[in-house]
This record gives structure tokens, C-alpha cells and sequence, in this order.
């Protein structure tokens, strides 16, 4: 099979959107080279293979490579794939010049070398992100999650992500139910299920996103504890399922909309846990979590992003 490899050049705080952006439109694979990633890598000793020349790079800038096969209609896909990257300004997000440059290439050219970039990746304290093809012994009290970073985006390895873990390592107690609102992979809703909360809902309106997170909640064993529904928050989750932790790992502006939305569905003295919140909008971000009866527990930071953490109040 021949496929298309679009070639996106942005800016770092876009990266993250653009990556879900090629998904949405169809992509089944996508590499990123930047060299904030590549110091991160550099810096996690169960990495073992350095691209060094991404060293060269401008740091400031991300260039993305998404796949498409030669079954799709390809000019649509990089259609709707430009008009959401104009659509990310009015988000508060900086795509840059977003040079385009297509190439085709062979099947065996692509389907196997990019795995040599990923490797077991440790997330927070005790969570260890295992691809799939790779072997990994756990150390004491590490709890594995296996991925194919190839299947969908949010493999974990992302800033966002990775603080969104941390928390819910600090506030995720068994007999905990946990919601994961805009679920995507389901990566979140299978670690808070690793760390021994007693059932997590996942919610996401996108249908290949809830298809790949059933996927992976059955490669890991959890369907016992986590059920992925498709729809809006508030069509797809019942009065009585009020939950201790509410986690959304979604862009600023979504966070903002759903302050109000999320608390019928947490219990009083529950926890909101917020990511995705680029450093520019983190005050507006934390204005409305105040203004509508948020405790603000936490904020913490890494790179251009920022996690908060905050508790409902017992009266609202």
C-alpha cells in the first residue's frame, strides 16, 4: 500500500492540538520531531534511541508527520486538517506559518521504523507506559499500562498528560468513581483504574476516540472497571453517578464551558483535575473555577502547560 505523509511545520504550544487534529481527519500514524521532546526523552533513562540531529532544530518549533492510506479520500482529509488548524488561534493557540508538504511513500518505508522512537516511558511516580511490542519487567509498586501509540493520540508522553497523572496518583482512593471527560485513548481512565478506584466512566464525542479506548481498557484487562460511553457529558451520565474525581485533559476553552457543566455530576468535597491549559490562559481558567465555587488545590506547571486541581465546596 502507498500512503500519504503530510508534513505540518508549527510551534510548540500548537503541537498537542494539531497531533488530535490529524487523528480527527483520519491519520493512522503520526511522528513528532521537536527538540523539547528530545531533551525530555534524553532525560529518561528507559529511553535507548536518540534521533540527535532533531538537535538542530529551531526549539521553538514542532514538525509533525501525519499518515494517511490510499483508501481515503486524501484532499478532503487535508482540508477539514487546515480548517481546524485555522480554527486554533480563536483558542488561544499559535499554529505558526504551518508549512504543508505532502510525500508519498511505501507501506514498509513507515509501519515499523517509527516504532524504534517509542520506548517504556515511566509517567508520575508508580505508572510505566509499555508499547505494546516491547518488553518491560515492572520494578516494585510500578504498574504498567500497555499502548500502541500507533492506534490513536494520547499515548501519555505528553506534558499535559503526564501531569494529569500525578494527580490522580495524589487524590484517587479506592471506592473512588472517576470520570474522564473527553477521554480520548482512555489513557487517563486506565490509570486511575490501575491506581484502585472503584469504577471510571469515560466520555468522549468523538466515535473512532471511544473505539480505540475500548480497544485499549480490553488489551489491559480493565473492562471490569471502565466503561467508555460516546456523547456529551451531561446526555450520557446519569444523577446518580456523581463522582469524587472529575478528570478533563482538554483544551483551556473547554475547560472554561465545562466548569459549570461538571458540578451536578461531582460529589460535594469531589475534585476537579484540569490539564491542557496553555500558560496565557491559565488566569481565566482559574477566574471562572472560583467564580463558580472551586477550592483551587493545585497548580502545577511543566513546559508551556499547566494541571489544576480544585475542590468543590461544600455548598454551591
Amino acid at each position: 500500500m502507498t500512503w500519504l505523509e503530510v508534513q505540518i511545520e508549527t510551534t510548540m504550544e500548537a503541537e498537542e492540538a494539531i497531533v488530535n487534529l490529524f487523528y480527527e481527519v483520519g491519520a493512522k500514524g503520526v511522528v513528532i520531531e521537536s527538540t523539547e521532546n528530545l531533551m525530555m526523552l534524553k532525560e529518561d533513562p528507559t529511553v535507548n534511541y536518540i534521533d540527535e540531529s532533531i538537535l538542530n532544530m529551531d526549539p521553538d518549533a514542532s514538525i509533525i508527520r501525519g499518515y494517511f492510506n490510499e483508501e481515503l479520500d486524501c484532499d478532503e482529509c487535508i482540508h477539514q486538517l487546515l480548517t481546524g488548524i485555522k480554527k486554533l488561534p480563536s483558542y488561544g493557540l499559535d499554529p505558526g506559518s504551518c508549512e504543508l508538504s505532502i510525500t508519498e511513500v511505501e507501506e514498509d518505508d513507515w509501519a515499523n521504523s517509527w516504532k524504534k522512537y517509542y520506548k517504556p516511558t515511566k509517567v508520575g511516580k508508580r505508572i510505566v507506559i509499555k508499547p505494546t511490542w516491547e518488553e518491560y519487567e515492572a520494578k516494585e509498586d510500578e504498574i504498567i499500562v500497555n499502548m500502541d501509540p500507533g492506534m490513536a493520540f494520547g499515548t501519555g508522553t505528553h506534558e499535559t498528560t503526564k501531569l494529569c497523572v500525578t494527580r490522580l496518583e495524589e487524590y484517587v482512593k479506592p471506592g473512588d468513581l472517576v470520570l474522564d471527560i473527553g477521554c480520548g485513548t482512555g489513557i487517563l481512565a486506565m490509570i486511575a483504574a490501575e491506581l484502585g478506584c472503584r469504577k471510571v466512566i469515560g466520555v468522549d464525542l468523538d466515535p473512532v476516540a471511544v473505539k480505540v479506548a475500548r480497544e485499549n481498557i480490553a488489551m489491559n484487562g480493565l473492562d471490569d472497571k471502565i466503561e467508555i460511553r460516546e456523547g456529551n457529558l451531561v446526555e450520557v451520565i446519569a444523577e446518580d453517578e456523581k463522582a469524587e474525581i472529575i478528570v478533563a485533559n482538554i483544551l483551556a476553552e473547554a475547560i472554561i464551558e465545562l466548569a459549570d457543566m461538571v458540578i451536578p455530576f461531582l460529589k460535594q468535597g469531589g475534585t476537579f483535575i484540569t490539564s491542557g491549559i496553555i500558560n496565557d490562559r491559565l488566569e481565566a481558567v482559574l477566574e471562572k473555577l472560583n467564580a463558580v465555587g472551586f477550592e483551587i488545590l493545585n497548580i502545577e506547571q511543566m513546559g508551556e502547560w499547566n494541571a489544576v486541581s480544585a475542590r468543590l465546596a461544600d455548598e454551591v
